[in-house]
């Protein structure tokens, strides 16, 4: 027992000189953040942690092996020339020991007097094994997990918390729509758009009513499966952000599709100026008015 207590101060004391110079590291990662704030991505960062914790749990696991393999040989080997033979014969049969009862670390069978306890319960008698030397890696494992994990998210910032990443993840968001809206035609959407008033906008979402909208409204906006769109009685609104949203959302209640995804922002906003500036133009045939009145 007394050799067993020696070679487990060993191997906490190798565990603890294997994890100064990472400590090390840390301390001079956090002073370079301090001064620089995010010179570092994050992404970056957490490799680096995966990293130093990888190499940890290593470092615990062969640290490990080994002191049982040399915990081994020292328990079981002869002291001098006083060994018996029944211990040198329990010394050759302890060096045949497969790897799993290295593992395990458990005593055989013919030696559990040696670590019967006096617990019995009905006739079964508790042994005190050791715990196996893979569950106290994995258990040293979380204890430098936890350590690295409490450094990492709350004491260098490393690492930003939930409510942080989540905030991250909404501006990242943010960006991406603001992004495929500049490359769709600029950030215009239904809170923004303005009237268009000049001749070549008009006349391009001429081409786009022509394109997408006459086989429902009309070649004059006269109307047929849906509304007029000349005169002042509107279902959705009259107001260009009112017609935007209309053609970008659709009416799905109504038959009317979603154009959002085959025009342009930029598109939608000639489309509904166009639209409006035809107000008025009393062609042919025209449908009966629906919806409300809207004046200018």
């Amino acid at each position: 027992m007394k050799k067993r207590s020696i070679q487990y101060k060993s191997m906490m004391a190798a565990l603890g000189l294997s994890t100064l110079p990472m400590l090390a590291s840390a301390q001079q990662a956090a002073g370079t953040s301090g001064a620089a704030a995010t010179g570092i991505s994050q992404t970056d960062l957490l490799l680096g942690l995966a990293v130093v914790l990888a190499g940890l749990i290593l470092i615990c696991t062969l640290v490990l092996l080994y002191t049982v393999v040399v915990m081994r040989k020292v328990m079981l080997k002869p002291e001098g020339a006083e060994a018996t033979a029944t211990e040198a014969a329990t010394a050759q049969q302890a060096q045949k020991l497969s790897v799993w009862s290295k593992l395990t670390d458990a005593v055989p069978l013919e030696r559990e007097d040696e670590v019967m306890t006096d617990h019995e319960y009905d006739g079964i008698r508790e042994l005190d094994n050791n715990l196996p030397p893979w569950w106290k890696a994995m258990f040293y494992a979380t204890i430098v997990f936890s350590v690295v994990y409490l450094a990492a998210y709350h004491v260098l910032d490393w690492a930003p918390l939930q409510d942080q990443e989540y905030e991250q993840e909404v501006l990242a968001a943010q960006l991406e729509v603001e992004a495929y809206l500049a490359e769709k035609g600029g950030a215009i959407d239904e809170t923004n758009v303005e009237l268009l008033t000049d001749e070549a906008a008009l006349a391009e979402g001429a081409k786009t009513y022509s394109s997408y909208c006459g086989a429902c409204h009309g070649a004059e906006l006269q109307g047929g499966v849906g509304p007029n769109l000349t005169d002042v009685y509107w279902l959705h609104g009259g107001d260009v952000k009112d017609v935007f949203k209309t053609i970008k959302k659709g009416v799905p209640q109504k038959g009317m599709i979603s154009w959002e995804a085959q025009l342009s922002p930029e598109q939608i906003q000639q489309l509904a100026s166009f639209i409006i500036s035809k107000e008025g133009s009393n062609p042919a045939n025209a449908k009966e008015p629906q919806g409300e009145e809207f004046k200018r």
